[in-house]
């Protein structure tokens, strides 16, 4: 009996322990349950209204992916994609995001860009890896105001994570490049977005294979507690996030 007890508790506490770390996270996606092909259309994401009919969106494969197993997003040249969320969320937020830059070419980007409303482009916050960072094609850069910085070198072919934290009632955010701060305090470009809608990858130039995307996690605070094991399975996590926990 006391052993039965004592599982329980045990049960109890982590049972706790896994509904307090879920409790901030609103949306999470690691790509292993869509189907192989294009994303458009699976799991409320669309193409941006800015490209021709005839380039088609990123697309889900298992060949390349973050961790032991699963699947991850793969943008080629022109390829965005776009999901909005509702309601828009205020005050504090955070993305949990890993990338995968295929090369540092001189022709080739990948975009990680948030906003409240599609037609507000020229404002939220904005990581743009590789050719469009600023300078080095092996840099990630960040709007400060109207002031590009560079933040962070990346490994072409290796997965990297960043965190990005939005402070919307000061119209701010951080960023920390694979768990090490690497910008605080950088300013929206326009004083237009004091809310979360919309979520967009990819890039609308380049060559080839831009990189990838997987593993992501967005919440309200800061998402600096949050046990990413405990929203998707160990092996997937194992390339970055045993990294960074070591």
């Amino acid at each position: 009996m006391r052993r039965i007890h004592y599982f329980s508790g045990f049960a109890l506490m982590l049972l706790l322990v896994v509904c307090s770390t879920n409790a901030d996270v609103w949306y999470s996606q690691n790509f292993d349950n869509l189907n192989d092909g294009e994303i458009a259309g699976q799991d409320s994401w669309e193409k941006t209204t800015d490209l021709t009919a005839d380039i088609g969106s990123p697309t889900i494969q298992g060949a390349v992916f973050n961790g032991g197993s699963g699947k991850a997003m793969k943008a080629e040249a022109k390829q965005e994609i776009r999901r909005s969320f509702a309601p828009i969320h205020t005050g504090t937020q955070f993305l949990i995001i890993s990338f995968r830059k295929e090369d540092a070419g001189p022709d080739n980007t990948l975009h990680i860009y948030m906003g409240k409303d599609v037609h507000e482009w020229q404002s939220g916050p904005v990581l743009r890896i590789g050719k469009d960072s600023g300078g080095d094609p092996d840099k990630v850069g960040a709007h400060n105001g109207a002031d590009r910085s560079q933040i962070a070198t990346f490994i072409p072919g290796q997965w990297h994570q960043v965190r990005i934290v939005v402070h919307y009632d000061q119209l701010s955010y951080d960023v920390y490049f694979d768990g090490v701060e690497a910008a605080q305090g950088f300013k929206f470009r326009k004083d237009v977005h004091d809310g979360l809608g919309w979520l967009m990858l990819g890039f609308d130039a380049g060559v080839g294979v831009l990189g990838y995307y997987d593993d992501i996690i967005m919440g309200d605070g800061d998402g600096s507690d949050i046990n990413e094991s405990a929203i998707y399975p160990e092996e997937k996590l194992a390339a970055t996030w045993g990294k960074l926990k070591l």
